[in-house]
This record gives C-alpha cells, structure tokens and sequence, in this order.
C-alpha cells in the first residue's frame, strides 16, 4: 500500500479563522446585562426591609421625623438609581449582542455603557455610603450616645469608606477593561473588517 502525500497548501489559500474575543466577551456583556436589569427591577424590593427595619427604630425610641427623613432619601435614591442602571444595563446588554453578531456598531455601545457605569455607578455609591451614615447616626442616637458610641461610629465609618472604596474600584474593572480593549489598534482592525 503506497501512502501518497497530499501536496503542499498555499498559505494564502487557508482562511481566517475567526477571532474568538468577540464571542466570549460578547457572552459576559450579555449575561451581566441581563443580571444588572435583573437587578435593577427587583432593587425597590429592597425597601420593604428597610422600611421593616426602620420601624423596628421607631419601636425602639428613635426619632420619627429623622426616620422619616431617612426613608423619604432612600426611597428616592433607590427608585433613581434602578432607573438609571435599568437603563445602563440595557446599554451593556445591547452592545453584548451587537458584540456577539459582530457588528461595528458593539464597541461604541460597550463604550458608552463603560463611561455610564463608572459615573453612575460612583454617584450612587457615593449617595448609598451618605444614606448608610444617616442610617448609623440613628442607631447610635438611640442608644444613647457616648464615648463608646462615638467609637462605633468612627469604625463604621472607616468600614462603609473602605468597602466604598474596594466597590468603586470592583465597579470600574470591566467598564476601564472595556474602553482600553476597544480602544487597542489590533481591536480596532478586526472590527473595521466586520
């Protein structure tokens, strides 16, 4: 049996293989656009339990017109904030599609939602940290005050500030991913053959 070899291939006849990035940064756009509108819709669900939690407060001594005036921010803090990332979501979800069928148009989407999530996001954890202190200020009102309140209270707040501090940057890691991947020369040739 004589086994014959195939002739050489021309290189030029080969083709392209596709570019896999597209494809799997597609899916991650997609699955956390929907996981981020997921989160938005049930986000005023949230304030049944502060508003269980607030009137336990008042049950147990703390000032009915602060509570109040607590309650008022958070409601109009979280109803602002699960319309706009609702919408900052559906950005990513779209460029996470237009990504996935590899049409030009992804990168500005993804872009976009990069530059809207980092300002919107930091905004809103800048106002939850704000609220979380109002919040701290009633509980220790209530229980009196005094030094070790005072000392509670300076430990609170270097945790809700470090935990401010590590969430921004979690925050910002795929939206500045995002914007310098698309901004890269070799991206930007790939995506000027789609």
């Amino acid at each position: 049996m004589d086994t014959v070899t195939p002739p050489p291939i021309d290189p030029s006849q080969i083709p392209d293989q596709p570019v896999k990035w597209p494809k799997i940064l597609g899916i991650i756009a997609l699955v956390l656009g929907i996981l981020g509108f997921l989160q938005s819709a049930a986000s005023p669900l949230s304030l049944y339990f502060v508003d269980t939690q607030m009137e336990l407060l008042i049950q147990q001594g703390a000032d009915t017109d602060k509570v109040a005036d607590y309650m008022g921010q958070m409601k109009s803090i979280s109803t602002v904030s699960a319309i706009a990332m609702g919408v900052v979501s559906l950005v990513l979800l779209t460029g996470g599609i237009l990504l996935l069928k590899r049409n030009p148009k992804a990168p500005i989407f993804l872009q976009v939602w990069g530059v809207l999530k980092i300002l919107a996001g930091g905004y809103f954890s800048f106002r939850s940290m704000a609220l979380t202190r109002v919040q701290m200020d009633l509980m220790m009102e209530m229980n009196g005050g005094g030094s070790e309140a005072e000392m509670m209270q300076k430990v609170t707040d270097y945790a809700v500030f470090g935990g401010m501090i590590f969430g921004l940057l979690w925050l910002a890691a795929l939206p500045v991913f995002f914007l310098i991947w698309f901004g890269r020369e070799p991206v930007k040739q790939e995506i000027a053959k789609w």
